[in-house]
């Protein structure tokens, strides 16, 4: 029997990726399944793909995800409850990077005016927007909890800046004299504290610069 693969391509089917896929949902549910209890999962796994209607002897791996979740929730309901969220999450996953496809796409051939401080016609912005809306899909769906990402879309509030809030900042206001005095690093370079208005202003240009190169905003 042939597994039909997402990209259309075709494989042996293995009982031991159903045991694999089985024992790591068993290990998030605190279950301690044996060796028999794999072969009693896979012989009710078999037995519900010989219920299906193959065609050529295939079948896609999308029914076979589903007949494994249907055995380990009629067998070993704490282990399908996990290898369900599990494949619940997965799935939020593949959406999210379609969507993140779609969106660099559309910044890639068209562009992008959602932020004035950009030029999207520059090949290290468009970079940075396509890794902005990575980022702020991956915010969404790690750091928000229920209730802030509904409250998000029910327009209650109003997250500004998501794509630089997992690991960076934007929008900063510098307190230029404290960075200036006593001397500081920039770029593995010391600089020492301006003694004179010249050298100061010149400083105050290197600190302008690297900090617009490392953010958008002002």
């Amino acid at each position: 029997m042939k597994v039909i693969k997402k990209d259309g391509t075709l494989e042996d089917f293995d009982y031991q990726k159903i045991i694999n896929a089985c024992s790591k949902s068993a290990n998030r549910a605190l279950e301690n399944l044996s060796d028999k209890d794999y072969e009693k999962i896979c012989s009710a796994v078999m037995d519900y793909i010989m219920e299906e209607d193959l065609e050529n002897d295939c079948i896609s791996v999308e029914a076979i995800h589903a007949i494994v979740e249907r055995t380990l929730l009629d067998l070993y309901p704490k282990s399908g409850e996990c290898y369900r969220q599990y494949r619940n999450y997965k799935k939020d996953f593949v959406h999210m990077m379609d969507d993140v496809y779609t969106k660099s796409q559309g910044i890639r051939y068209i562009g992008d005016v959602s932020n004035a401080n950009t030029d999207s016609t520059m090949t290290s912005t468009q970079r940075s927007l396509i890794y902005g809306e990575l980022n702020k899909n991956l915010y969404d769906k790690f750091f928000l909890n229920v209730e802030e990402r509904q409250a998000a879309r029910d327009g209650y509030i109003y997250i500004h800046d998501k794509k630089d809030r997992l690991d960076g900042i934007n929008c900063c206001i510098f307190d230029m004299a404290n960075v200036l005095s006593g001397g500081f690093e920039m770029g593995n370079i010391h600089y020492n504290e301006p003694k004179t208005l010249d050298v100061a202003f010149d400083v105050i240009s290197d600190v302008t610069m690297s900090a617009a190169s490392q953010q958008y905003g002002k």
